[in-house]
């Protein structure tokens, strides 16, 4: 998606709570031509540049039940903004019964000119925002005094939760933003979206499984040193980076050479699959792009004073105990500094 030209072209506020009190629903949409394009373009559309990973609408018994996709598709043609915007508005309040979530203010803006290949599509983005930064402004009065006040507002990289739903010429694409560590409740509950499968999606799925697995589990296991831990996540890499087509099972038998930690990493497939709501296929075509392992994962933290970065792995490091001083050591071999 290539958004240098794309513009907003209508917009609208509402003021979500789950008490029902402070709730404000809006009746009408805001002026345009009275705001900078620019700004707002910043604001709403150029959060979804790093955003690769794609979605798509889905409904457990048939996608004409899926109310976010029906109103949006309601406003690509041609149908009532404001009104499609309250009736978004008030799904949400209708899905949004844990106590945890938070109240925000609500943006829908439609998006004009965003360009897929050679094609120029329209947009409905959705944002949740639910925290405001103070800011200092300045001002002049009339008699050339300047004057100083202290105001609250939204910032871009403040936008909490957010939905850029893309009309192709093929079905709508979305693609989502979500700061919660729970990311069940915007994408499923109320969007009613699911990861799209791409080469890139999946990809990115095979690194999050393996960065979650080493958090969640490895990382808690005493019997696997932190040695191991790195070992595994390079030949791990390794493997990924180097192929253009992956088998699944023949990728965990040759980086999960102890059948404990194969049976561990198995079982927590299952649960990441369940809980990212991403379906990863036996096997896959590779998209590099996605392949960005965090340095923290080869990373070994000895007490406070020493940190050790694996990039590989092998036989020039040791590991083990000195009885005579009761403490851990590590031994690396190398053949010259640099």
């Amino acid at each position: 998606m290539d958004f240098k030209e794309a513009y907003i072209d209508k917009m609208i506020c509402h003021r979500f709570s789950l008490d029902k009190q402070k709730c404000l629903i809006n009746h009408k949409d805001m002026d345009m031509e009275k705001l900078d394009q620019t700004f707002l373009k910043e604001f709403f559309v150029k959060p979804f540049n790093r955003e690769k990973v794609q979605y798509s609408f889905v409904h457990s018994i048939d996608l004409k039940y899926n109310i976010v996709y029906n109103t949006v598709l309601y406003i690509f043609n041609g149908g009532d903004f404001i009104n499609s915007s309250i009736s978004i508005f008030k799904y949400l309040e209708s899905v949004s019964t844990l106590p945890t979530i938070k109240d925000g203010d609500i943006f829908i803006v439609k998006i004009e000119d965003i360009l897929d290949g050679d094609t120029y599509c329209e947009a409905v983005g959705i944002f949740k925002i639910e925290s405001k930064n103070e800011f200092i402004e300045t001002t002049v009065d009339s008699s050339g005094n300047m004057n100083v006040s202290v105001k609250t507002g939204y910032t871009s990289q403040k936008i909490d939760k957010a939905c850029l739903i893309v009309f192709t010429e093929d079905m709508p694409v979305g693609f989502i933003i979500d700061k919660s560590k729970d990311s069940k409740f915007w994408r499923q509950n109320f969007l009613g979206m699911t990861t799209k499968t791409t080469p890139y999606s999946q990809s990115k799925a095979l690194v999050g499984l393996m960065e979650n697995f080493v958090k969640d589990k490895l990382a808690k296991d005493s019997t696997i040193s932190k040695s191991e831990q790195v070992e595994i996540v390079n030949n791990y890499t390794e493997l990924v980076s180097k192929s253009e087509n992956l088998d699944i099972k023949d990728l965990q038998a040759k980086v999960f050479k102890d059948k404990k930690v194969l049976s561990m990493f198995e079982e927590y497939r299952k649960i990441y699959e369940e809980r990212e709501n991403v379906n990863l296929e036996a096997r896959l075509e590779v998209d590099k792009t996605a392949l960005n392992i965090p340095r923290k994962l080869r990373k070994i933290k000895l007490d406070d004073t020493v940190e050790l970065c694996l990039m590989k792995t092998g036989d020039f490091i040791e590991r083990g105990f000195d009885e005579n001083i009761g403490r851990n050591y590590y031994k690396i071999y190398f053949s010259k500094e640099k």
